[in-house]
């Protein structure tokens, strides 16, 4: 039975959901570490022909975790809001409305969106061998997006259907989606020298990706034309809308993995990138006879262009797929619906629009596109060891069902050397909501944020973002293992290192 008491639960599920705060899968571009020229291996997520360039001929990535969730509809007020006031001696979680619900929400008539990007990074690794560098990474990643939410359906699901003040309101809505998405993928990238002349270089790469899908659903709501007389009556004059999904799900009992194999999809995707770059020296053939020995190719600034996440992935596996056609309903006594699992609830609403449990049905498969991005890097040397670099996100659409990545641009200074690098990234997200981030790494270990006011109540809470990395580097011209500096051939850096 469908009561006040369900509808709250249901609410407090989406605003766990909206805000991040369940672990399904890191910041969303790691903009304090993925442009550094230590990065290694993080660097392939922004651009994969960064990795003959690095400053490392070699790195092993033990464990790098991003987690990121932003959305502009629940909230938590920052007076209210801050690690000490909540995990202090007198902490307490704040409680907003007659329900006490964790979130308040905001009353404005803006479409709503939200996005959720985690990402953890295990086993990988990258070598530089003269104009050829290759990488090997393992992660296991989830997204969720949702985009244009109109206001009033975010009320009702927040509020529940007895939300007085939308009652009897002719509402007309179009273009909503709502989509998620969790895979494992295992990824080869080869990064290479395409030309050098003068103090000229251009450097191309590719990573090919086999992605394994694990759990994916979507709501394309094209639109929806309805009116919510009451608290259990709601009148549907038109809808046309898409849905499907693929759940670790047994749709007959709700039972929690179902008995059918892990991974319910596979596919394929793709990251290339092309860097130009204007070195300080003369482009030199690359000589050396130990790995550490090879030359680092200094710039004054470099240009970088990349494709991310080219591909999709095809769920086979217990899934299902819906199509709603300009179907209508006048719907009465919603309280009194009684359903057991998800089978039974997919019929009660077929049955509603169709009077038949199958019509609805358009198959038991669906693809659904990655969350592509077009990026442009411009990186700029203004002092030895000093930087700062700009880089922009383009979300690029390029199928029906697909994760919409958020539209940024980034200014970030940063100081770099072998041993430690801090960096100050400054960020417009949405090309709207400007954010300051601080990111730290000493010798193996970086932890940062891209948005330092989420954690301190300098604003509402909206979401959350923060990353860690935890490699191990070898740094070109470093070579600790030879027994006398005349057998480091690095003339570039001039130095040796027991």
């Amino acid at each position: 039975m469908i009561d006040r008491r369900a509808s709250k639960l249901f609410s407090v599920y989406l605003s766990l959901i909206l805000m991040g705060l369940t672990v399904t899968s890191g910041a969303q571009e790691m903009w304090g570490t993925v442009n550094s020229n230590y990065s290694g291996s993080a660097g392939i997520a922004i651009n994969p022909s960064s990795l003959v360039n690095s400053k490392l001929y070699m790195d092993v990535n033990l464990l790098t975790g991003d987690i990121f969730a932003e959305n502009n509809y629940l909230h938590i007020h920052k007076e209210d809001y801050g690690l000490f006031k909540i995990l202090g001696p007198d902490g307490h979680i704040p409680a907003y409305g007659d329900d006490e619900n964790l979130f308040d929400r905001y009353r404005n008539k803006d479409l709503k969106h939200a996005y959720m990007n985690i990402r953890m990074q295990g086993p990988s690794f990258m070598i530089v061998v003269g104009d050829h560098a290759f990488g090997l990474h393992t992660a296991l990643r989830s997204n969720m997006s949702m985009y244009r939410m109109p206001y009033d359906v975010a009320n009702f699901l927040y509020e529940g259907l007895e939300y007085a003040p939308q009652h009897n309101i002719n509402y007309n809505d179009h273009d909503a989606y709502l989509s998620n998405l969790e895979w494992g993928e295992i990824g080869l990238t080869y990064s290479g020298v395409l030309y050098k002349y003068g103090m000229d270089r251009i450097t191309g790469g590719i990573t090919l990706k086999y992605l394994s899908g694990v759990a994916s659903g979507y709501l394309d709501l094209d639109h929806v034309d309805y009116i919510v007389l009451n608290d259990s009556t709601i009148n549907i004059l038109n809808l046309d809308a898409r849905a499907g999904y693929s759940l670790p799900l047994n749709y007959d009992n709700n039972d929690i993995p179902d008995d059918g194999p892990l991974f319910k999809g596979r596919g394929i995707g793709a990251d290339v990138g092309v860097t130009y770059s204007r070195t300080k020296r003369q482009a030199q053939k690359s000589r050396f006879d130990h790995l550490c020995e090879q030359r680092y190719p200094d710039y004054f600034y470099r240009v970088g262009f990349s494709l991310l996440d080219i591909g999709s992935i095809n769920f086979t596996e217990n899934a299902r797929a819906y199509a709603y056609d300009n179907v209508n309903t006048y719907w009465e006594d919603l309280k009194t619906i009684n359903y057991s699992d998800l089978n039974q609830m997919m019929d009660i609403i077929n049955n509603r629009f169709y009077n038949d449990p199958d019509a609805a049905e358009t198959g038991e498969k669906f693809k659904m596109i990655l969350p592509s991005a077009f990026s442009v890097q411009l990186d700029y040397q203004f002092r030895p060891d000093w930087y700062v670099n700009a880089t922009g996100i383009m979300p690029l659409k390029l199928g029906q069902n697909y994760i919409r990545r958020p539209m940024q641009l980034s200014f970030t200074p940063r100081y770099e050397n072998r041993l430690y690098e801090i960096a100050l990234p400054v960020s417009l997200y949405e090309m709207r909501y400007p954010r300051i981030g601080l990111a730290a790494r000493l010798a193996f270990l970086t932890v940062g944020t891209d948005k330092l006011g989420g954690f301190l109540g300098l604003s509402d809470f909206e979401g959350m973002d923060i990353y860690f990395s935890i490699k191990i580097n070898f740094s070109k011209g470093i070579c600790p293992f030879l027994r006398s500096p005349d057998e480091c051939l690095n003339q570039e850096y001039g130095r040796y290192r027991r």
